[in-house]
């Protein structure tokens, strides 16, 4: 019996009724392991992109394909979890055996004994949140003090989590305005709803957010195992070898590789390149994104001149070289090469303005169920600075979609074959873009299909039956490796731990300044 919990939550499955249960898999050719499943992601923003999407689409698959419920958790204050429940209902993106959870949400819902206010405490009136008020940040004037006030849906004072400098306190309020439970950090409190939600043991975690790189990685709980997912590119786009200048987003990455069970790429060469950096692993894998595969497909284009791009409305996305590229195009060939933008995000506004200047480019903001767009478009764009293997590819491959790519460090290489099913452009080079971009919307149609088609056949490494296939190997692997659990006393060294040392500072001479 689990006796871990002594921070007992409600926590309600939300949208799936009943509990989550236990299972050794239904459906993959390799069964998951028997256990709990759950992704773990910082929030779910509203005009989400890629790497929540993915999350999305792979908890779907783990049920759909393999029979396993996933809770997604989320740690965000600011996160209205009624709200975007619906919000993902609208789109279709949650399924029975989906659920979302969120630790602020659940410390609202605690009632008021699992506050455990002190014997003979006496009710206070506390400050009150206004209607629909989740969290207010309140400052003191000489900025000694910052608190973070989050609030029930009625109103009345959940929890402070206040920060001076001499430390940091998070505690909980009866309805009453009773103080109840404290802690010192507030990793403590996520620890505590960890060992809730995640009970049900062995659980398995996907790690999605590089904001929760470092949390995970120092969890060490026996019963809970960690995949953390790369989403992006770890170093900066200005790196010219595997050695270069590491985001600084991603630099717990390269230092927490040995704190999780599974460091998973979405490409070979960013594998390979992290490897190259702190040395050889025997937990690392690369896992693709999944896509839905259409179930009819065409060559045909009504329009060959019709090129598309889903992507955040954000500067790292470099949407103006789209922009600029199919105007070039335009010009060079005299022919009406047009451009739909699907996505949203903070440069929308500034775009728009862009866009209205240019013939034939129409910004379509957020639509639900963009990719489908993709079957009548004859070519996708992507001009990011930079990515790890963007789904968008596969979706577009899917349908007969080419992408023409900037040719940046990770994706692109990974699943386009330059001139066979796609194009490859040197990165940042917009007069090189436009001269793809002319060169694929002039090819005969013969030459046209064929790529359209060689697209199609690659696009079918990326369905989902063959990506949980993956993870079900990846969760496999972990199970059969089972590591001692660091938090468990070793009496003597041995030479897995001896060999675990060496591979350790060794990685720390390679992350060295060169």
């Amino acid at each position: 019996m689990n006796t871990r919990v002594a921070f007992v939550l409600p926590c309600p499955a939300r949208h799936y009724d009943g509990a989550v249960p236990r299972t050794s898999g239904r459906r993959t050719d390799a069964p998951f392991p028997q256990g709990s499943y759950a992704a773990a992601t910082w929030s779910i923003p509203s005009d989400y992109g890629g790497m929540t999407s993915a999350l999305l689409r792979r908890s779907r698959t783990f049920v759909e394909e393999a029979g396993v419920p996933v809770q997604i958790l989320t740690f965000s204050a600011t996160l209205d979890v009624e709200a975007m429940q619906t919000t993902l209902l609208e789109r279709g993106e949650l399924v029975p055996g989906v659920t979302l959870h969120n630790v602020w949400e659940d410390i609202r819902a605690l009632p008021d004994e699992r506050v455990a206010p002190q014997p003979g405490a006496v009710a206070t009136v506390r400050t009150q949140g206004a209607p629909g008020e989740l969290v207010r940040v309140e400052e003191d004037d000489d900025g000694s003090s910052l608190r973070e006030l989050h609030f029930r849906r009625d109103g009345t004072l959940a929890a402070v989590d206040e920060r001076r400098l001499s430390g940091r306190r998070v505690t909980l309020y009866t309805r009453d305005g009773r103080e109840g439970r404290s802690w010192s950090s507030v990793w403590a409190v996520y620890r505590k709803w960890i060992d809730h939600v995640l009970a049900d043991e062995p659980a398995y975690v996907v790690v999605d957010s590089k904001s929760l790189t470092k949390f995970f990685a120092a969890l060490r709980r026996p019963g809970i195992y960690t995949a953390h997912l790369v989403h992006g590119a770890h170093l900066t786009a200005g790196a010219t070898d595997p050695h270069g200048p590491l985001s600084r987003t991603r630099v717990p990455l390269v230092q927490h590789v040995d704190d999780y069970d599974a460091v998973v790429f979405l490409t070979e060469g960013q594998r390979r390149d992290v490897l190259d950096r702190v040395g050889e692993r025997d937990n690392t894998f690369v896992v693709p994104n999944s896509t839905d595969l259409p179930s009819h497909t065409t060559t045909a284009r009504p329009d060959r001149l019709r090129g598309a791009m889903l992507a955040s409305l954000n500067g790292r996305k470099r949407v103006p070289h789209a922009i600029r590229g199919v105007q070039r195009a335009a010009a060079r060939t005299g022919l009406d090469v047009t451009l739909d933008v699907y996505g949203d995000g903070p440069d929308r506004d500034k775009l728009t303005r862009l866009a209205k200047k240019v013939p034939g480019v129409t910004m379509h903001g957020y639509v639900r169920g963009a990719a489908d767009r993709l079957a009548d478009a004859s070519f996708l764009l992507l001009t990011s600075r930079a990515e790890g293997l963007p789904l968008v590819f596969a979706e577009a491959m899917a349908r007969g979609c080419v992408p023409i790519a900037y040719d940046i460090r990770y994706g692109p290489a990974d699943i386009i074959t330059d001139g066979v099913d796609g194009f490859l452009v040197p990165q940042g080079d917009i007069d090189a873009l436009a001269a793809t971009i002319e060169r694929f919307v002039t090819l005969d149609d013969a030459a046209m299909e064929s790529m359209r088609r060689a697209a199609m056949d690659t696009a079918q490494k990326y369905s989902a039956p063959a990506v949980v296939s993956q993870w079900a190997g990846v969760f496999a692997d972990i199970e059969r490796r089972r590591p001692r659990p660091a938090s468990a006393p070793a009496a003597t060294s041995s030479p897995d731990a001896d060999r675990s040392l060496v591979r350790r500072v060794a990685g720390m001479l390679r992350r060295a300044p060169r």
